[in-house]
């Protein structure tokens, strides 16, 4: 700094989560389930982990494009509303009733070799171990994780998603029922609302109506839950 050098940074055309396969018989059809373990994602613990390499997330739209969203996630981190809803999801204190244990879950992830990605895994079991829920990572290497998501067989699983041009809809086709495995919605999302506001906002210009729809459509997902929201990764200069 005292040379007058000066490091910039900005979010990048990306977002990345963690999803839920909404095919999956255990967190697929209980949203309170999914609400929990989103309430449960230290996203302070997550952003030191990360070393300040992502800006928090509103929503799936990065910051700087149009529709993003500007309030805050509708389940943030807050342990207690976390228990609350697991209990209300039918595992009080973590314990899976069909089993007298511990509910445990799996999360796929497509580096094998990679240490970073070991530890994010690591750190985010450690989030869900303080609600009770055990979170048990499985390495693949690319090709069998990305087929793991084609053939629909992944429980949970993490990406990040880069955006191939400014625009909401970049982000909000991730979530569009036509667009399911072998799609880019990987989760498998399906909803009658967001797909009527999605084919709504895609008919559209740029323009105020478009942005509204686009934030009413995020709000539906957000609503729902079929992802953690893990950030957005930064740019530096």
């Amino acid at each position: 700094a005292a040379q007058g050098i000066e490091l910039s940074q900005s979010p990048q055309l990306s977002v990345s989560y963690t999803a839920f396969n909404m095919d999956d018989p255990v967190v697929g059809p209980n949203k309170k389930l999914r609400q929990a373990l989103a309430c449960a994602f230290d996203w302070d613990a997550w952003l030191e982990f990360q070393n300040g390499r992502f800006a928090q997330p509103t929503g799936p739209v990065p910051p700087g494009v149009a529709g993003h969203a500007e309030a805050p996630l509708p389940y943030g981190f807050d342990l207690a509303r976390a228990r609350r809803l697991l209990a209300e999801a039918g595992y009080p204190g973590g314990q899976d009733p069909a089993t007298g244990r511990r509910l445990q879950l799996t999360l796929e992830l497509g580096s094998a070799d990679n240490p970073e990605a070991r530890q994010a895994a690591e750190l985010l079991a450690s989030f869900f171990e303080k609600i009770g829920v055990v979170l048990v990572p499985s390495y693949n290497n690319w090709p069998a994780f990305l087929k793991k998501l084609e053939q629909r067989q992944a429980q949970m699983f993490s990406v990040t998603w880069l955006g191939d041009y400014p625009d909401a809809q970049n982000f909000l086709q991730l979530f569009a029922g036509e667009n399911a495995s072998p799609g880019p919605n990987r989760a498998n999302y399906r909803s009658a609302e967001f797909d009527r506001l999605y084919r709504e906002l895609v008919a559209l210009p740029d323009s105020p109506e478009r942005e509204a729809l686009c934030r009413a459509a995020a709000a539906v997902v957000l609503e729902d839950c079929p992802w953690i929201l893990t950030g957005h990764p930064l740019a530096f200069g």
